[in-house]
Formats: structure tokens, C-alpha cells, sequence
């Protein structure tokens, strides 16, 4: 079998993205998820979910011009080797949030009637705000960018977003005016300065080894993409334009906000794996890239053995 062949095996077949999946349900049982607990278990059927998303977009947009399961299999990847987040569903749910919002901005790339996509945005936003979690409010803003790189931003589409907004907490107010219990209704509100803290971030050092490895696959990318990448569509840059400002985004709120910096991991996992399998999948044809492919592969399952304790170099 010759490293082409490997590559294809590794990136391109529906019963690779299968045993990912099977692999990422495994990594549970063997850290120790009893199957009594039901949170990590729908925490696996989210991102499974959020997987399937990845794969949709690739394949209706025509972001990756090749057959290819890598984002989702990178994010399948990514979650299941570390097992902190195996039990956050908050952090999930705001990824699949995310993710959805993502689909309704392609379908509104070039649409100046995009009023109704930047209503059901802030809609999703600011229910997972209310209900799961409060930071998603702030995100509506980056996906007004989004909509004007998009060109699909207009005045209509801006106070539909605010109406978006105004939607849920009408029903908030009214719910809890009506069972006179308008505190509860106060603590729906954002509270901003409750979450400031412009604090650095506190990572194990093998966390930090992630991080620069990531950083690693987004340069990589990047130069791929915006500097060599003549031949790819604009709305294939400028969507990766948004992703590369999403994980920039997050990295500066994990840095300059009280978040836990769990709850932001799933949605930068999911960028960084359409990005890296972007990358790995165009560049196919060399070998120096599906050695890389492979050590990615290796290197996460070396990264969640060392989360688990089983092997720990401090010592």
C-alpha cells in the first residue's frame, strides 16, 4: 500500500468517518463513562450530529472540491481526545448552535433579502444564551460581519437580527411577568460585568501543546488558502475568512473573560477541523502532508492516553 493510497483511506470513505465515530464511543468506555450517566452519552450524539453538519456543508457548498470526510472526522477526532468536555453539554449545544448559524449564513451568501436568515441567527443565539449559555449573545455581532463579508448585510437584515433579539426576551418578560416573577426574568439578562476578568488563561502544559500544534495546521492552512489558493472560489475564502475570525475571537475571550475555557474548546474544535481537513484534503498529492495527516492522527491519541493519566512524563 503506497502513502496515496493511505491518504485516500484516511480522508475519503464513509466507513473511516464510521470507525471515528465507533473509536470516539470507545475512548469513553475506556475513560470510564458509565453508561448509567446519559449526559456525555447525548454529549456524543451532539457532536456526532455536529460531524454529520460539517460533512453537509462541505458537501452542499462545495467548500472542499473533493470527496472528503475529514472536517468531521478531524472534529470526532478533536472531542474525543479529551475527555474534560465529555460531560459538557452546555459547551456542545453552543457548538451545534454555532455550527446551524454557519449553515444559515451560506444560504444567504450573496442575498439581499436576508432579513429571515439574520432573524433565525439571533433567534438561535440568544435562546442558547438564555437557556445553555449566556456568552452566545456576544457572537451576534461576529456573524453581522459575517453577513456583510457575505454581502448579504443591509440595514433590513440588522434590525431583523435586533428583532431576532427582542423576540425571545419579549417572551421571557411576558412569561414571567405573567407568573410575577420578574426577578428570574432579570437574571435572564446578560450580565456582563460579572464575566470580566482580563485573566490569562490557566492550561496544563500538555494543553499547551495542543494549542501550539493547532496554531501549527492554522498557519499551515492559512498560507494554503490565502496565499496559494488562486484557483478556490471566493465564497470558499471568505468562509474561511469567518472561520479564521471565529477562532480568533474565541482565543481573545478565553484570554480577556471569566469564561471556562471548556466551554469555548468544542466550538474552536470545530472550526480548526474544517480548516485542517481543508488542508489536508487539497493537498493529497503530497506525501510530506499524509505523513503530517498521520502524526495529526497519532498525536491526538498520544494527547487523550497523557489526559488520562496513563501516561504522565512529569513524573
Amino acid at each position: 500500500m503506497d502513502i496515496k493510497q493511505i491518504h485516500k483511506i484516511l480522508s475519503g470513505g464513509t466507513l473511516t468517518f464510521i470507525a471515528f465515530i465507533v473509536l470516539a464511543f470507545l475512548a469513553r468506555i475506556f475513560s470510564g463513562v458509565s453508561f448509567y450517566d446519559y449526559k456525555p452519552w447525548v454529549v456524543f450524539i451532539i457532536q456526532t450530529g455536529i460531524a454529520f453538519l460539517l460533512v453537509r456543508i462541505s458537501y452542499e457548498y462545495q467548500i472542499i472540491r473533493k470527496k472528503t470526510f475529514l472536517p468531521a472526522i478531524f472534529f470526532m477526532l478533536f472531542t474525543a481526545s479529551n475527555p474534560v468536555l465529555y460531560h459538557n453539554l452546555e459547551a456542545t449545544i453552543s457548538a451545534f448552535a454555532m455550527v446551524w448559524c454557519l449553515i444559515i449564513s451560506f444560504k444567504n451568501y450573496h442575498n439581499s433579502r436576508s432579513q429571515m436568515g439574520s432573524f433565525n441567527i439571533a433567534l438561535i443565539l440568544t435562546i442558547g444564551s438564555v437557556f445553555c449559555w449566556q456568552p452566545l449573545l456576544f457572537f451576534i455581532p461576529l456573524f453581522w460581519i459575517g453577513f456583510g463579508w457575505f454581502r448579504a448585510f443591509n440595514v433590513r437584515s440588522f434590525f431583523a437580527s435586533l428583532l431576532g433579539i427582542f423576540t425571545v426576551y419579549l417572551f421571557l418578560f411576558t412569561w414571567y411577568f405573567y407568573n410575577k416573577d420578574l426577578i428570574s426574568f432579570y437574571e435572564k439578562l446578560p450580565h456582563f460585568n460579572e464575566i470580566v476578568s482580563v485573566e490569562w488563561i490557566q492550561l496544563h502544559w500538555h494543553d499547551w501543546t495542543v494549542v501550539v500544534f493547532f496554531i501549527f495546521l492554522l498557519l499551515l492552512a492559512a498560507i494554503d488558502i490565502f496565499i496559494l489558493g488562486f484557483s478556490e472560489k471566493i465564497r470558499t475564502t471568505l468562509f474561511f475568512k469567518f472561520l479564521y475570525l471565529l477562532v480568533t475571537v474565541l482565543f481573545v475571550f478565553s484570554c480577556l473573560f471569566d469564561f471556562m475555557v471548556n466551554n469555548i474548546q468544542t466550538i474552536i474544535y470545530l472550526s480548526i477541523a474544517f480548516i485542517s481537513g481543508f488542508y489536508f484534503a487539497m493537498n493529497d498529492h503530497n506525501k510530506w502532508v499524509t505523513y503530517l495527516l498521520i502524526f495529526t492522527i497519532l498525536f491526538f491519541v498520544i494527547s487523550y492516553v497523557v489526559r488520562l493519566g496513563v501516561i504522565d512524563f512529569l513524573q
